[in-house]
């Protein structure tokens, strides 16, 4: 089976006839099973399913080789995939989870059967009654701390400032030589003889032989003059991961980026947004293309960032290390015919064309952590971190807390849900809402509410009554008999309002009573209580809602704390005799037209 990945870079043949056991022996598979294979690696890897690059289709290819290396080591071997038993799915499922990386080689497993119509429903459905096994907790992403992102950044911006520094010396020496400027016979001009032959045809003048020229030699070669205008490969790989940190895009996605892009100010403004035309095969064939801008900085950020270091708009601006990226590769571009933004020079290459490559991909990033003291492997708690790109992705995403080609939904529910740090920062805001709504009741007060019997009891024997209330008992005698109510509950003081002065008569609003720790709500007050809460409540659906919470929003909270001390009957006997006069009350005690008097 021949497989074209979708970009059109990567092809491969996938031999179904030629599977090898990990001896390297051919395996002997039955012919119904080799075309059942290559049937189901085509459904699986056909133009319209998701597996758009040659590495997903590899992935396949291996959940094929699984299970052909099982079926042919059974005695008997089924001769097809109708004789496929759900015994023999059993046992497949557990030859795939001895590997080491079983829950991979499982999931590979079900994708590639999940829908195959050949193979019996009820074998099939053995792959979907076992449980994956858990993810090793050493696999989870998690994020660098600033501490460690800072370390890896700093070495990050140093290749980059590097490569800069050297390219555009040698670029401000080539163009010194083609004016005229420097002097004959001088070290310069030699040099500059040297860069514009290679800047003109991508090599350096050779012997017969192919063994460069001696005069080359003495500025170090292919590498020594090459390099002055051409990135290596390391440091394409930090400009990869400097441009994942600063977009939060895949390494792969920033990996594929083109040179070809589009300004919106006509690149007459330094800095301003580039529109690139980014690829994410894993998307869909409907959605792979998406247009990525990458912005500068805001002016007002950009001074803020000038301190302490000068150069750091360039490293905190996406744009601008992206147009740096593509002065710094327009000779190996040029030479090498390539159409992506990372683009170098490999001076050690044996052919011309191995000379000049382009992209990076993350099998890079470990030579390139390791030329910078960066662990590959097992690492000490106290040490340098390993360099992972998912984990410098991971780690803008969280501080950006902003989807980058992916929904709002898979930001939360994927990239933040499995942080730690997200999930401690959740708990803590869980929290301080839960205990902001517990201060928020205990805060808001409530009217102590009088029952029937006590009132009852008070009538045989008022000191024993207004003892149980807390209250004097004269107090108790003139809320009962209704002398000290005010418009929906009783006063214990008037003369020790809240707002006024000890001894002068309250003046707050009678709506404000229920704020007021002078305030009882008596038997006799449900009628006025139910139409007045009736009344805040009908209003809401016509003030806008800001105004309606803060009016009116806390005392029909209120309220509904004292109506709920009644039972339905007694609400409803209280409906029964309210009044027109209760209910004229309440209008006005609503539109404050009692407080005008």
């Amino acid at each position: 089976m021949r497989y074209l990945s979708q970009s059109g870079d990567d092809e491969r043949i996938f031999d179904f006839g030629d599977i090898r056991d990990k001896n390297g022996d051919l395996v002997e598979i039955p012919v119904g099973v080799q075309q059942w294979l290559a049937r189901t690696f085509t459904r699986r890897t056909s133009p319209r399913s998701g597996v758009t690059r040659l590495s997903g289709a590899v992935a396949v290819y291996t959940a094929a080789t699984n299970i052909a290396q099982y079926l042919t080591a059974l005695d008997p071997a089924p001769r097809g995939p109708h004789a496929i038993t759900p015994a023999h799915m059993k046992g497949l499922w557990d030859f795939c989870g001895r590997t080491r990386s079983q829950r991979s080689y499982l999931e590979g497993l079900r994708a590639l059967l999940r829908d195959d119509p050949e193979l019996p429903e009820a074998s099939r459905a053995v792959l979907f009654a076992q449980r994956l096994p858990e993810y090793d907790e050493r696999e989870t992403t998690l994020a660098y701390s600033d501490d460690e992102m800072q370390l890896i950044m700093t070495k990050v911006r140093g290749d980059v400032r590097r490569a800069r520094d050297r390219i555009r010396e040698g670029q401000r020496l080539l163009e010194r030589y083609r004016r005229g400027e420097l002097a004959d016979s001088t070290p310069d001009t030699e040099l500059g003889a040297l860069l514009d032959q290679f800047a003109r045809t991508g090599d350096l003048s050779r012997y017969p032989s192919g063994k460069i020229k001696v005069e080359a030699y003495r500025w170090g070669g292919a590498s020594g003059i090459g390099l002055r205008l051409c990135l290596t490969m390391p440091e394409l790989i930090a400009f990869c991961l400097l441009l994942t940190a600063l977009t939060t895009e895949n390494f792969g996605t920033v990996a594929k980026w083109p040179a070809v892009h589009y300004r919106p100010d006509g690149t007459l403004a330094d800095g301003g947004v580039a529109l690139v035309d980014a690829v994410k095969p894993r998307r869909g064939p409907e959605r792979e293309h998406m247009v990525t801008p990458l912005e500068d900085l805001p002016s007002g950020l950009g001074l803020l960032l000038q301190a302490p270091e000068e150069e750091m708009p360039l490293f905190r601006s996406p744009v601008r290390v992206y147009q740096l990226l593509l002065e710094l590769t327009a000779v190996s571009r040029r030479h090498g015919g390539h159409t992506l933004a990372l683009s170098g020079y490999n001076p050690k290459a044996i052919s011309a064309k191995r000379r000049w490559h382009q992209g990076a991909n993350t099998g890079n990033i470990g030579r390139w952590a390791a030329r910078h003291g960066f662990p590959t492997g097992e690492h000490a708690p106290d040490g340098p971190p390993p360099v992972e790109a998912r984990r410098i992705r991971q780690t803008g995403i969280e501080h950006s807390r902003r989807p980058t080609a992916h929904t709002q939904r898979s930001m939360n529910d994927y990239y933040l849900k499995r942080s730690p740090e997200v999930q401690r920062e959740s708990r803590a805001i869980v929290g301080d809402a839960l205990r902001a709504e517990v201060s928020k009741a205990r805060s808001r007060r409530q009217i102590p509410v009088i029952t029937d019997e006590l009132v009852g009891r008070a009538q045989a024997d008022l000191d024993e009554a207004a003892a149980e209330a807390g209250l004097a008992p004269e107090v108790l005698r003139r809320l009962i008999e209704g002398q000290s109510d005010t418009a929906a509950t009783g006063c214990t003081d008037h003369l020790s309002g809240p707002d006024t002065e000890p001894g002068q008569p309250c003046t707050a609003s009678f709506l404000a009573c229920l704020d007021c720790e002078n305030a009882r709500a008596m038997p006799h007050h449900l009628p006025v209580q139910l139409a007045v809460h009736e009344r805040l409540f009908a209003l809401r659906p016509h003030m806008k809602p800001d105004v309606w919470r803060v009016r009116f929003e806390r005392p029909l909270e209120q309220l509904g704390d004292v109506i709920a001390h009644y039972n339905d009957a007694e609400r409803a006997q209280a409906r029964a005799r309210m009044t027109d006069r209760e209910r004229q009350l309440a209008a006005d005690l609503v539109d404050g037209r009692m407080d005008l008097r």
